[in-house]
């Protein structure tokens, strides 16, 4: 009897803790992994990862707010996250390279305030997946971030 296909979920955390085992606990991406948590995937209608995390005053610039390289890495990251729930033998099963990420801030966020990032696979081919995410902070719903990734 065949093993049961893995879910959405399954893939998305797999991967996240595929990369904190990785990245012998240091780094950049290593901290931010750390500190979130994949809540929800799912493949329909398209392919998509939720994550969540607080923001802690190590994610902070000098200001005092959310880093714009943290905000860049972690949607670098929760957008490969998406693409995971789509992986299967043969079809993406390496994350692949991000090729270009192109974001947008619009608001500050604070140390201390959960975000959500939705990641969502737009389209997708062989070698090239174009993957778009947004930022909101948990408390409001507002939109602080978005992005668009090749």
């Amino acid at each position: 009897m065949a093993e049961p296909k893995p879910t959405a979920l399954t893939l998305a955390k797999d991967f996240v803790e595929a990369l904190l085992a990785g990245s012998h606990d240091h780094g950049f991406d290593y901290e931010l992994c750390k500190a979130m948590t994949v809540v929800s995937a799912s493949l329909d209608p398209n392919p998509r990862a939720v994550t969540r995390l607080t923001v802690t005053l190590a994610m902070c610039n000098l200001s005092g707010t959310l880093h714009g390289g943290a905000i860049s890495t972690l949607f670098d990251v929760c957008t490969t996250v998406a693409l995971a729930t789509a992986r299967r033998e043969g079809f993406w099963e390496m994350a692949g390279v991000t090729r270009t990420l192109s974001t947008t801030c619009l608001l500050p966020v604070f140390p201390g305030e959960e975000i959500e990032i939705v990641g969502e696979v737009v389209q997708i081919g062989k070698k090239l997946a174009h993957i778009i995410a947004k930022m909101t902070l948990v408390r409001n719903a507002a939109i602080f971030g978005r992005t668009s990734k090749l």
